[in-house]
């Protein structure tokens, strides 16, 4: 199992539009964007998701729905609690465990998304910096658990746009 792991998109500050809420924060101009060019980078490379999987916050799944836009063909989208903030990796990996497909597309948040490939790879303690709207992409032969990773590359909206 190959794993995209992508930090959301740019998204507005908590209190900017009227915004109380965390899990309400939508995706500036700049993460409409930055998502639109992870799905483009992705698709340039022939990258071909089998899933694409979001945190329920908004900003994730802004970032998943533009991305998916520029994918052919264009991945099933779904949402799971276990890529809300805090959830710990087992969670997530029991998660992958029961998705079917090669390569699967997760969009989380910091500092999450550096945990789960920390543990993935097996380096809990590892300072792993993403980027909003980075992709790190960690093969997991055919079940993803803790330390049975390998770190292909990690990327920044920089190096993709």
């Amino acid at each position: 199992m190959e794993l995209f792991l992508i930090r959301h998109a740019d998204a507005a500050p908590l209190g900017e539009r009227g915004v109380t809420d965390d899990a309400d924060r939508p995706l500036t101009a700049k993460g409409e964007a930055q998502a639109a060019s992870i799905g483009k980078a992705l698709q340039r490379r022939g990258i071909v998701l089998d899933k694409l999987i979001a945190s329920p916050l908004l900003r994730a799944q802004q970032t998943a729905n533009i991305m998916v836009r520029h994918l052919q063909p264009a991945p099933e989208v779904t949402t799971s609690e276990a890529l809300a903030p805090g959830v710990k990796p087992r969670k997530t990996a029991k998660l992958l465990r029961s998705v079917d497909g090669e390569r699967i597309g997760l969009v989380g948040h910091m500092p999450d998304v550096a945990e789960w490939a920390g543990w993935l790879i097996g380096a809990k303690k590892a300072e792993i910096d993403v980027a909003k709207a980075g992709i790190v992409c960690i093969e997991c032969g055919e079940l993803p658990n803790k330390g049975m990773g390998t770190l292909r590359w990690l990327v920044t909206p920089e190096w993709y746009s």
